[in-house]
């Protein structure tokens, strides 16, 4: 039985968590803000940047590989970014507030021109020869 295409939104969505998570702990194990210090801080980072990775390779079975990467990036991008100002005192200037929308808009239209449910590389074939 085939996955719904849901699913594979979900790995991807979990992949733009793990990936904020792993960044966040980078920052804050390099800033000496992490209580088991750097060395740990950057292990535990590994682990959920591989996570983070593995999730996105689930994903791009049922998602378009550029869909899923520039989805991957613009919320990942715009969610550390928040992170980052929110939670470990960086500022956002008017100059990345709008470089931050612009990601974001990149990634809606990259999203909003793909045609989901069709077999991309079936159409690529017709006409070759064997």
């Amino acid at each position: 039985m085939a996955r719904s295409i849901w699913i594979y939104w979900l790995f991807l969505l979990g992949a733009v968590v793990f990936e904020v998570i792993g960044t966040s702990v980078m920052k804050l194990s390099q800033s000496g803000a992490w209580w088991l210090g750097p060395g740990p801080g950057l292990a535990v980072m590994l682990v959920f940047i591989a996570l983070s990775y593995y999730c996105l390779a689930l994903s791009v079975q049922g998602l378009p590989v550029g869909v899923a990467y520039a989805f991957w990036e613009g919320l990942g991008l715009t969610l550390i970014t928040l992170v980052s100002v929110l939670a470990l005192g960086e500022r956002m200037s008017p100059v990345r507030l709008g470089a931050l929308a612009a990601v974001l808009v990149g990634a809606l239209l990259v999203n909003h021109g793909t045609g989901h449910g069709t077999d991309c590389g079936a159409a690529g074939n017709e006409g070759r020869r064997a």
